[in-house]
């Protein structure tokens, strides 16, 4: 069995499709997953689903979602051959493989891919984690817990995107790599550090005009919004394009995401 957590919530035995249940019960089976082979107490559950004003019966009906669960999944495959749900006292374990959670699965290839030395390899590891995104996680529950739970999961897969970018950046992919730039740089226009991978990708594609005119833009929002010049690398990539600097044909030097993220802003 498997669970799909970036999109919408899904449950797989096989090739079959199975149905999760309604919004809340969804809501359940994220955290639990999320958190697979771990204790977690029908209060935390409670809390996290309501983290205003509980309703009375909010114990019961979590005790009831879960229920339904682990019927779902002893009716899909017996427990011992896949993930299953444990109860002991007032808490609930998911039990199984976190890689049959294409979350944890995402997260473990991304880790693999940052102890990797070789490139080629850490691009291609980047690459799969990042093709196991269907659209925003847990798209289908709405709540402000699970608002907190997608931010973090969208930040990781962001920095993954860097990761693989850079990756492919250094091993002169940059062609290929210009369109998804493009869209990424559009979308968090704040986040040097893809603003810094686009130039350099426009610049190698020959289209050096285009990479200054993006650093003007980037320069103005910064300090109009923020009151903040932009990064000191990225003026330095600026420079390096003004004068035709035939390093930029190599290896550009790696920064941490961290140096390029506006204090107030948060998005890098």
């Amino acid at each position: 069995m498997r669970l799909r957590l970036l999109g919408s919530v899904e449950v797989w035995s096989g090739r079959n499709r199975l149905d999760p249940g309604p919004r809340q019960q969804r809501f359940t089976l994220a955290i639990l997953a999320l958190q697979v082979n771990q204790s977690v107490s029908v209060d935390r559950l409670v809390d996290l689903t309501w983290p205003d004003a509980p309703p009375r019966t909010a114990r019961h009906a979590v005790q009831v979602q879960v229920s339904r669960l682990r019927t779902l999944f002893a009716e899909a495959e017996p427990a011992e051959q896949g993930l299953h749900i444990v109860t002991r006292g007032a808490t609930y374990t998911l039990v199984g493989d976190p890689m049959d959670i294409d979350a944890l699965r995402f997260r473990a290839l991304v880790a693999d891919a940052r102890r990797e030395i070789a490139e080629d390899d850490k691009a291609r590891l980047l690459h799969r984690a990042l093709a196991l995104w269907q659209g925003p996680p847990v798209a289908d529950v709405a709540g402000p817990t699970i608002d907190s739970l997608r931010r973090g999961l969208e930040e990781t897969r962001l920095a993954a995107a860097e990761e693989w970018l850079d990756a492919e950046l250094f091993l002169g992919r940059h062609g290929a790599v210009i369109d998804q730039l493009m869209e990424l740089a559009e979308l968090h226009p704040y986040r040097q550090r893809l603003i810094e991978l686009l130039m350099l990708a426009l610049y190698r594609d020959g289209r050096a005009p285009e990479a200054l005119r993006i650093f003007r833009l980037t320069h103005s929002r910064l300090v109009d919004e923020f009151g903040l010049e932009p990064h000191v690398r990225l003026q330095r990539l600026e420079k390096a394009i003004l004068r035709a600097d035939s390093g930029l044909d190599r290896p550009w030097p790696r920064s941490s995401g961290s140096e390029h993220r506006p204090a107030s802003d948060g998005s890098g």
